[in-house]
């Protein structure tokens, strides 16, 4: 596992997007990408399969 520090947007199922956070990283056993991802304040991280369809990286640090 990899702690980080990653802004993202996120969309949902609806088709709605929102901003959020990607706070670590970790690769399963078969090779899978996996994020813990905070979208809301007061809501647990969640551990979500990296999808770049759906979580957009954003930059984190100047242009």
């Amino acid at each position: 596992m990899r702690w980080v520090y990653q802004p993202v947007e996120v969309q949902y199922p609806d088709g709605g997007w929102t901003l959020g956070r990607i706070n670590a990283w970790w690769t399963d056993g078969a090779g899978q990408l996996w994020c813990r991802l905070r979208t809301l304040p007061g809501v647990c991280p969640q551990w979500r399969r990296y999808d770049p369809e759906s979580i957009l990286l954003l930059p984190s640090a100047g242009i």
